[in-house]
């Protein structure tokens, strides 16, 4: 039996899961991930992965907690720090010139998708078309008010 996530951990999978899928007015979405349960999420995929996933899937979040110690300087872990630091904290991690930090924190987001993709609202106004579909003209084809 392995361990469960402790609160802290909990709170810093939600920290970095509402960055990678704010709520608005972060963005155009009908809602954030943090109404899914992220933490959660997160702790039940641990306790339903063979063993070598799930210690990946661990590491990367502590590698998440603890950057802001070395990406941005600050004595706090990602749950601890404003929004805005956390998205630069984040983007370096993203960018990190180390293959393995860079993949296991893209690993994570991933796993974030699928928890945020599963929300009937987010599929419904995804798939709503917000604009009347604009028909393009070919090359030579002459404009509609230009024979007027």
């Amino acid at each position: 039996m392995r361990p469960r996530l402790s609160s802290f951990e909990r709170a810093w999978a939600d920290a970095a899961l509402c960055t990678f899928f704010p709520a608005p007015p972060r963005s155009v979405l009908a809602h954030g991930i943090d109404e899914m349960g992220p933490g959660q999420f997160i702790d039940d995929i641990l306790m339903e992965t063979p063993i070598e996933p799930s210690i990946g899937l661990r590491l990367a979040l502590w590698i998440i907690a603890l950057a802001p110690l070395f990406t941005i300087r600050r004595f706090a872990t990602i749950a601890g720090i404003e929004h805005d630091d956390r998205v630069r904290v984040l983007e370096r991690l993203l960018a990190s010139r180390i293959y393995a930090v860079r993949q296991l924190v893209l690993g994570f987001k991933a796993m974030g998708a699928l928890l945020y993709s599963q929300s009937k609202r987010l599929r419904t106004q995804m798939n709503t078309p917000k604009a009347p579909v604009v028909r393009l003209r070919m090359k030579g084809e002459a404009h509609a008010d230009a024979a007027q």
